[in-house]
């Protein structure tokens, strides 16, 4: 039983402290003298931990929860840490004392689940583990087994531990108990957080700290006085303390700093200095009074997957699938007209110069603009002067490879074949044939680009007549403002901007995808299934074929893979091809191109529309689920034909479209999106069946405003949950027709009592506030009635940082991701605590297997390991961690 953990001691270390007995509680020792520091770490509701974690079993206090009879049971909403490992042995930490993984090999939980539901399993393998020569490969399985019939529901397997398992509870599953089992075979030893939750909860997978990537010594400032955009680049520079200054389109500038050193991309070998030293000039920069936000030039990628060597497929299976042989019959334009601007690596020609000539199957659709800036690829990932062009910004979008021995990446031509490859009888045909393709070079060597170029390129987009939509097979975790304010101005100037959802199969918003202006695609296989890659969540806002290398699913006797443009610059020699890829990268100009289509059919399409018909399902197949297909996937005949039909009926939207109360929680706003923008739009009803909602009043409700919904917890049974609809009626005030009533789903899911939560065994340090972070003091607490209760004695008075957390897979690190863990005051934002002659008492702090967004965080956080439990011997000169297995 979980409760078996209570009444486990603190420890002695070094002579610096003593913790408290029962799970360290109160705020005083012996009872007698008032702790030099005392308080309590609390855990949000339905947190729970695997019963059987490598700690467990080192102090000899695991559970049993390896089968179905002894399966751990969980409420049907839940966030669970826990731990596995195929083998035994000890990690290399590089300290005095051992540390050991001990083997556990699969993990079996009890549940409630519904239609809807979705279940996360995510990885994150401990470092320092050795393993000998012909070790198995690992595999990791997630089964859903019927509890009654034993009959197993899901099955879902990943062997390279860097994707998260996803299972989602689709239309027409049967509620009730079912078995979560988690097993392993092969492989290092793991941390893994187990997610549970309904279809309508937000991301629930931001276990890990994001670490996006970006420029050191580089920052995109946006102003806030309209007269900003009007100075030069010198005098903004001189504003900002800086070297340099460049537009980039409305109020948003690049400053670099002056450093003498170069300005590079951040990655792994990058000093901490020189990351840490970035974020703070960042963070003094957006304190000035002229700025509105100054943040890191986040580093955005290809989201693409490397294409294997198989020869050109003899069909593109991803057109029928999405009725395009249908769509070319409705729409013989075939898209002429329509401007697709790519956004991406550039395009193939067979010199990068600017004499040569296209790909053969793009060429005749490929449409410069003369005079104007097509790459915008800084110099610094830039490698344009290898075939005769300045490194930097100029009027040639050609890809020049990478000048590597094997061919590189010809991403963005891949892209632009499937949005509008010529129908030549010559290869491939893109979705819109007759369109016009208009390559903007914005991702340089090894698929990476910049937010300043990016931003700077849509800025420029959105003043170019000959550009209907952009196309951005590309994405990062950095949530720019900057970059949303430049595809809001794109979209108001009748853009409409497709991105890709990512590749990383998990639910954390990807960027630019999940911007609300940009439609976010992800990807399916050849049965219209997800694959496994593509991300859910908020940056899905329908589905395109991405196809999937690990799959046949059309059962084609081939892998499914998009099959496009291609080309190879082996040895310097451009020779154009064809291959087959997998990624959201693909999917997404399937949707622009079907885009093309519909406008040009009707040339008063707008993005306004697109979104209007995709809100009211006249562009896509009914979804099995939105959270893992968002709308559903793309259906090119349908989406003509609405185009065709040209009437597009007065849509409101809710955002975020569902509610959701815990108690403690009892007051939530939503705002109304309406389609088209411009609609004036009256609520004639609004009505719902719940008593503990209180009502709302049609009459008061202004579309232009946000709207507060509350609920009323008296008298309500805590161990249940609620759910029912707001369902509102409106009306066109100019007399259009209007869609189905606007249905709110909202659910009242109460916290679980307090006893039952469990965080595990918490390790609670006293760390010094140099760039060492050593542990100075540490005690170890226990979880009772929902909080951890800790105290330190005979700390010598001085700075510290305040940290606890688990040590799960017991390597020694207490924090990592996949972890447990709680900072004061804020998890992310630790803040220096003094120690001094007068007790401190009532210390306060939250501890969680999630992590905080970079939205709550201001800046990312890079580079952190967790925190060192304190090792060596003590005063008996006795391991510390063996004084600790015997306490």
């Amino acid at each position: 039983m979980l409760t078996e953990r209570l009444g486990i001691g603190g420890l002695l270390v070094a002579g610096l402290l003593s913790g408290c007995g029962g799970g360290g509680g109160g705020g005083s020792v012996s009872g007698e003298v008032e702790a030099d520091l005392s308080g309590t770490i609390s855990m949000e509701s339905r947190t729970r931990v695997d019963m059987d974690t490598a700690d467990d079993i080192r102090v000899g206090l695991a559970g049993d929860n390896d089968s179905r009879n002894t399966s751990q049971a969980l409420p049907n909403t839940a966030v669970v840490g826990g731990y596995l490992s195929s083998s035994r042995g000890t990690y290399n930490t590089d300290t005095a004392d051992n540390f050991e993984y001990f083997t556990d090999r699969i993990d079996i939980y009890a549940a409630e689940l519904s239609e809807g539901d979705r279940i996360n399993f995510q990885v994150f393998e401990s470092p320092g583990s050795y393993f000998p020569v012909g070790t198995l490969p690992p595999q990791r399985t997630l089964r859903i087994v019927d509890a009654d019939t034993g009959q197993e529901v899901i099955i879902l397997s990943e062997s390279t531990g860097s994707l998260p398992i996803t299972a989602v509870m689709g239309t027409g599953f049967e509620e009730g108990a079912y078995f979560i089992e988690l097993s392993t075979s092969g492989g290092a030893p793991f941390r893994y957080v187990l997610t549970l939750a309904s279809e309508s909860s937000a991301s629930v997978m931001n276990t890990r700290y994001a670490e996006p990537d970006f420029l050191v010594d580089e920052a995109v400032v946006t102003f806030r006085a309209e007269t900003a955009a009007g100075q030069d680049g010198l005098a903004v520079a001189q504003a900002m303390s800086a070297a340099e200054a460049r537009y980039l389109g409305g109020q948003s500038w690049r400053v670099r700093r002056s450093t003498g050193q170069p300005v590079t991309a951040l990655s792994a070998q990058t000093p901490e200095q020189r990351r840490t030293e970035t974020l703070s000039w960042i963070q003094q920069l957006g304190e000035s009074a002229d700025v509105d936000v100054a943040e890191p030039n986040y580093i955005y990628t290809a989201q693409q997957i490397q294409p294997d060597d198989d020869p050109l497929y003899s069909r593109q299976w991803n057109y029928p699938l999405v009725q395009l042989p249908l769509a070319w019959q409705a729409a013989p334009e075939g898209g002429q007209g329509v401007g697709i601007a790519v956004m991406d690596t550039g395009l193939f020609r067979n010199t990068p110069s600017a004499s040569g000539d296209w790909h053969p199957d793009i060429d005749a659709n490929v449409n410069l603009v003369i005079g104007q800036i097509m790459d915008y690829v800084s110099a610094e990932l830039d490698i344009d002067s290898r075939w005769g062009d300045p490194n930097g910004r100029d009027a040639n979008p050609a890809d020049p490879g990478d000048g590597r021995a094997q061919s590189s990446s010809f991403h963005g031509t891949h892209v632009a074949g499937i949005a509008g490859a010529v129908d030549n009888m010559n290869g491939v045909i893109g979705v819109a044939p007759l369109s016009r393709i208009l390559p903007v070079r914005v991702l340089g060597e090894g698929g990476e680009g910049n937010a300043a170029d990016l931003i700077d390129a849509i800025n420029w987009a959105a003043t170019r007549s000959e550009i209907d939509v952009i196309n951005l097979s590309l994405g990062g975790l950095g949530p720019s403002q900057s970059l949303e304010a430049a595809i809001n101005s794109a979209t108001d100037a009748g853009k409409l901007v497709v991105a890709a959802a990512g590749n990383q199969g998990t639910d954390e918003p990807i960027y630019p995808a999940a911007f609300e202006n940009v439609v976010g695609v992800g990807a399916v296989d050849g049965a219209g299934e997800r694959s496994s890659y593509s991300n859910i969540g908020p940056s899905v806002d329908l589905v395109a074929p991405g196809g999937d290398a690990s799959r046949d699913a059309n059962q084609d006797g081939q892998a499914d893979l998009i099959i496009s443009t291609w080309g190879t610059d082996d040895g310097g020699v451009f020779v154009p091809g064809y291959a087959g890829l997998q990624g959201t990268s693909m999917a997404a100009p399937h949707v622009s191109g079907v885009y093309a289509l519909m406008k040009s059919v009707d040339a008063a399409m707008t993005p306004d529309r697109f979104f209007a018909f995709l809100i009211g399902g006249q562009l896509t197949s009914p979804p099995p689920n939105q959270t893992e297909y968002g709308a559903g996937m793309i259906d090119a005949l349908k989406s003509v034909d609405a185009a065709l039909d040209g009437t597009t009926s007065t849509i409101l939207a809710a955002n975020p479209s569902s509610l959701q109360f815990n108690g403690v929680v009892n007051q939530q706003q939503f705002d109304f999106a309406k389609f088209p923008s411009n609609a004036n739009i009256s609520i004639d009803s609004v009505t719902d069946s719940a008593p503990w909602l209180v009502d709302l009043e049609a009459g008061a409700i202004n579309t232009s405003e946000p709207v507060t919904v509350s609920v009323d917890t008296t008298g309500l049974d805590q161990s249940q949950t609620y759910s029912t609809d707001i369902v509102i009626e409106y009306s066109d005030n100019a007399g259009g027709e209007t869609a189905s009533p606007l249905t709110i789903p909202v659910t009242l899911q109460f916290g679980d009592s307090p006893e039952d939560r469990d965080a595990g065994r918490h390790y609670v340090l006293l760390v010094s506030t140099d760039d060492s972070r050593a542990t100075e003091a540490q005690t170890v607490v226990n979880a009772s009635e929902g909080q951890y209760s800790f105290a330190f004695d005979e700390v010598e008075p001085g700075e510290y940082f305040l940290v606890a957390g688990t040590d799960m897979d017991n390597n020694g690190l207490i924090c990592e991701n996949g972890e447990a863990c709680a900072e004061y005051p804020v998890n992310g934002l630790p803040e220096k605590i003094v120690i001094g002659d007068d007790p401190l008492s009532g210390v306060t702090l939250s501890t969680s297997f999630r992590r905080p967004t970079i939205a709550s965080l201001g800046v990312p956080r890079y580079g952190f390991e967790g925190y060192r439990l304190k090792t060596g011997v003590d005063d008996q000169e006795e391991p510390v961690r063996q004084v600790e297995t015997d306490r």
